[in-house]
């Protein structure tokens, strides 16, 4: 089964998309991620970072295992459009899912999401996978 999400996202903001519903055998694998302006009148940047933490870090790092997801498009006066969008292939989204704003601008987001069915095993893997190597919490 396919699930778009999509919205809106302010500058700098941080939205959770998925939440966690409790059943660790339900998951999601993103098959797209894309975000653009809300106007394509001027110029304008948008960046965002997807992520399986609401605290993921303001930055790209691919470092950070709980960021799985990164996408920016800009827009120029001349209306020219730059676009990019990178997914990691090797993740399961087991928890929840934030899209985070990495620009001021405002800008729209779009998510492509398949459901998977996992095992238990799977799905421990997984959370644990999402936790960064660094992180205490």
């Amino acid at each position: 089964m396919i699930r778009t999400m999509r919205g809106r996202i302010d500058g700098l903001e941080t939205k959770q998309i998925v939440v966690d519903d409790g059943n660790i055998n339900r998951a999601y694998k993103v098959k797209e991620f894309r975000v653009f302006p809300t106007s394509v009148a001027g110029s304008r940047d948008v960046e965002a970072t997807l992520a399986l933490d609401y605290d993921a870090g303001a930055s790209w790092d691919a470092s950070d295992n709980r960021q799985i997801g990164w996408a920016a498009m800009t827009t120029t006066n001349t209306t020219r459009i730059m676009e990019f969008s990178i997914i990691d292939p090797d993740h399961v989204v087991v928890r929840d899912l934030y899209v985070k704003a990495n620009t001021d601008d405002p800008g729209n987001y779009l998510i492509v999401l398949e459901a998977i069915t996992i095992s238990d095993d799977q799905a421990v893997l997984q959370i644990l996978k999402e936790r960064s190597q660094d992180d205490f919490r």
